[in-house]
């Protein structure tokens, strides 16, 4: 028996018109399991295995649509059969509500005679599919349009003085520090793991939080991700340069493609490393940062003086 779970209802629809012109007499059994409450997690599990064992047809075809409704498609089915097949299986799937032919929960038909109710009913599927996926866009849509408004007022709250006083705090505090913008747990062990023992490291996993750790901390170098879950890696990019325009940023990302290199070279970051990366790769690009060559050249010199 074949059982298709993946773009069901167009595969449906497909299958009962090649039906309808070549094989008039097949039947078409509409179990609408969207419309019962499962028992258990595993319900289809549960009747594939029963129909398996209850029919013998081998080439039967098992449609299971998006919103939960199922479809089977076989060379001979009688109400009788179909009754006796249902009588099996209710006490399975569901003891509170039986299933039975003609109860508004399971149908019969003879693709012949109504082809043009199964293709309404699977071209109607179709169609509300569209319209979730509509509405689901819709939705994420707006979701992002509240997230971006929210994320503007809290840049707005940012401390002024904090702000100004960026370059300041940066070229007085005499230990290195480094910066990670990093949603990815993998990733996050293995720039702590690189950078252990040599350098202070901090962590952040999405991009609002790294605009306000960026304000208090006043990295020497700020590694960042492009594929964060809250705001794209470039916006990160875009809002950091605003505040701080020396601001010395090496992109992160998984994504190594040409376009995301240029577009972040061009809003302003002095690098960018491909993952999975190396040790040798993120030292380079630390040892690179004019605020780490200042604090290098500041300790040689009181070191110098010292002896």
């Amino acid at each position: 028996m074949l059982v298709i779970d993946k773009n069901t209802e167009k595969q449906l629809l497909q299958e009962l018109k090649n039906c309808w012109e070549n094989f008039p007499t097949h039947r078409c059994l509409h179990l609408k399991f969207s419309q019962v409450e499962h028992e258990k997690e595993e319900w289809f599990d549960d009747f594939v295995e029963v129909l398996r064992g209850y029919f013998e047809d081998q080439a039967a075809q098992l449609y299971r649509c998006h919103d939960g409704d199922v479809f089977v498609l076989t060379r001979t089915m009688t109400r009788k059969s179909a009754d006796d097949f249902l009588a099996h299986l209710s006490p399975i799937l569901s003891p509170a509500s039986p299933i039975t032919i003609g109860q508004g929960l399971a149908a019969l038909f003879e693709i012949g005679v109504d082809w043009s109710k199964l293709r309404t009913l699977c071209e109607k599927k179709i169609e509300n599919i569209k319209l979730e996926q509509t509405q689901k866009q819709a939705q994420a849509k707006k979701k992002e349009e509240l997230s971006k408004a929210s994320r503007e007022e809290t840049l707005k709250t940012i401390n002024e003085d904090l702000v100004s006083s960026l370059p300041k705090r940066r070229l007085q505090r005499d230990k290195p520090e480094i910066m990670v913008v990093e949603d990815d747990l993998f990733s996050q062990k293995l720039v702590n793991n690189a950078l252990k023992g040599k350098y202070s490291t901090s962590m952040t996993g999405d991009g609002q939080g790294a605009i306000m750790s960026y304000v208090n901390k006043a990295p020497d170098v700020l590694f960042l991700d492009i594929g964060l879950p809250d705001i794209n890696g470039h916006e990160v990019l875009e809002k950091l340069f605003k505040l701080d325009p020396d601001a010395y940023v090496v992109m992160f990302s998984g994504n190594g493609d040409k376009e995301n290199i240029m577009r972040a070279v061009e809003l302003g970051a002095k690098g960018f490393v491909g993952k999975p990366f190396t040790q040798e790769k993120l030292l380079q690009y630390i040892q690179k940062s004019p605020f780490i060559q200042e604090k290098q050249n500041r300790e040689n010199t009181h070191g110098n003086l010292v002896h």
